[in-house]
């Protein structure tokens, strides 16, 4: 529906065409690797590039930062500028670029500001001191995410600014998909099952490697007897993957 809406079906007019976007689950370890694996494999479908979306408090809290409870308090740590524990977080970011580099798409990092004010101008001078993203700590994240390979990291100001506050964000991802695409899989899907589940490990959640439960070889032995052999394969989140604990 999407597609055809943005004019960007086969046989479509092609100048109206538009652009589109679609929410791959959490980060680039999980729904993306799915997404690209196994939706694009079977749909056909080739993306242009990923938008990665990175805050200074989910990399925080990557970074070792105190932890958060629904309901109670945020930490100072995650209102005020900590540029120690926030260069420590974006570790986790770099690894999210990595994996999607890993299927040949471009990538654009936006960067979410968040920006505390009221209508009042002192109130509004207050909070903007204390409680919302300082330059040094939006800097950190776009010259990190840079530096890791991606193609752009947009500071986007839509929670403040509305729609006006993300158009650089939309402007980069427009460039990025002018390009054409060099998309491409992870792994061939004809290789062995416990050879797919390794190179998704490795790749993508930086295993050394697999070793799989007797009950497990026993499964991948009776769907590759069944003929599913030749599926892609899914690898569910657990507790240690890359996005656990960010929403």
């Amino acid at each position: 529906m999407a597609l055809k809406l943005a004019g960007t079906e086969e046989g479509d007019d092609s100048s109206p065409q538009g652009y589109v976007l679609t929410e791959g689950g959490f980060g680039a370890d999980m729904g993306m690797e799915k997404f690209c694996n196994i939706k694009c494999r079977v749909s056909g479908l080739v993306p242009d590039a990923v938008v990665i979306v990175a805050t200074t408090r989910a990399l925080k809290m990557h970074g070792g930062g105190p932890e958060v409870t629904p309901g109670k308090p945020l930490h100072d740590t995650y209102l005020n500028e900590n540029l120690a524990i926030l260069e420590e977080g974006t570790k986790n970011l770099v690894k999210h670029i990595q994996n999607a580099r890993k299927f040949g798409l471009k990538v654009i990092v936006g960067v979410n500001r968040f920006t505390y004010v009221c209508s009042c101008k002192i109130c509004s001078y207050i909070l903007n001191l204390s409680r919302s993203d300082t330059s040094a700590e939006l800097d950190l994240i776009r010259n990190k995410a840079l530096a890791a390979g991606a193609d752009a990291a947009v500071v986007s100001s839509h929670w403040a600014l509305g729609g006006r506050g993300a158009k650089a964000l939309a402007e980069a991802v427009v460039a990025a998909c002018e390009s054409p695409s060099t998309f491409k899989f992870l792994y061939d899907v004809n290789l062995p099952i416990e050879e797919k589940i390794s190179v998704i490990a490795k790749e993508i959640y930086g295993a050394d490697g697999i070793q799989l439960s007797e009950l497990a070889q026993k499964q991948v032995e009776t769907y590759t007897k069944q003929g599913y052999g030749n599926l892609p394969s899914a690898l569910l989140s657990c507790l240690n993957s890359l996005s656990h604990g960010i929403g």
